[in-house]
């Protein structure tokens, strides 16, 4: 339960700038992590929203940035060897976490 609402980095790259990206973590299960995509975009492709936050997790200089941001709707898994340690800029706000948990667990029941 500690490793959940986290954000790590993931190892493997992705994007059209092939770089490592953070993932919010929600579930833990045997060898893998259940994750969601951290995101500036509103939409993924044609009409499929992301979910958006109310604040943006993301710190600079300990100073919560401003810019909205959204977490992909999808919860995908992957081997918890592809995941760095947690990242100590990204912190998921207590009411994002509050109306997440819910949409969350309707997504895991679809695995």
């Amino acid at each position: 339960m500690l490793n959940l609402y986290k954000f790590r980095r993931y190892k493997k790259k992705q994007g059209k700038k092939k770089v490592r990206h953070p993932k919010l973590i929600v579930d833990d299960y045997k060898n893998e992590f259940g994750f969601m995509g951290l995101t500036s975009r509103k939409k993924k492709g044609r009409g499929h929203n992301n979910y958006p936050l109310l604040y943006n997790p993301e710190f600079k200089n300990g100073i919560r940035k401003k810019e909205p941001s959204y977490l992909r709707r999808k919860v995908e898994y992957d081997r918890k060897t592809n995941f760095g340690d947690i990242e100590k800029n990204y912190i998921l706000h207590k009411e994002d976490k509050a109306n997440l948990i819910p949409f969350i667990d309707k997504q895991k029941k679809k695995r």
